[in-house]
């Protein structure tokens, strides 16, 4: 929009009126974004959204990961535990102690149940 008669100096200020009139357009239009609230409130809401599905994909993932250590440390618990019941069995020394301590620990059991069936007799 230039004029070809015009002067340098009439020149230059249109184009500062230009400028500032783009400039003034490009306010507006941040204002009137700013002002839009419905349109802020969606997109924080898609935002918060957004932010609590990635939240609960890796609440899930370390769930899934804890739950699977746990898994496998309660299969190796019951290996090892396993083993020792084969050891045991295999060792006739333990099984014979194992054999004593279970006859003991009955008899001390029968021996409370009877005890406590004569004092409830006598009372």
């Amino acid at each position: 929009m230039s004029n070809l008669g015009a002067s340098p100096d009439k020149d230059q200020l249109q184009a500062e009126i230009e400028q500032t009139r783009a400039d003034l357009g490009e306010t507006v239009q941040e204002l009137a974004a700013k002002t839009d609230v419905k349109r802020r409130a969606k997109r924080t809401a898609a935002d918060l959204s957004e932010r609590a599905k990635q939240t609960a994909t890796e609440v899930g993932a370390k769930a899934a990961d804890a739950a699977g250590t746990a898994v496998e440390t309660a299969k190796a618990q019951v290996v090892t535990l396993e083993d020792k019941v084969a050891e045991v069995r295999r060792d006739p020394d333990r099984r014979r102690l194992l054999t004593v301590i279970a006859v003991l620990a009955t008899a001390v059991a029968i021996g409370g149940l009877v005890a406590a069936a004569i004092r409830r007799a006598q009372a």
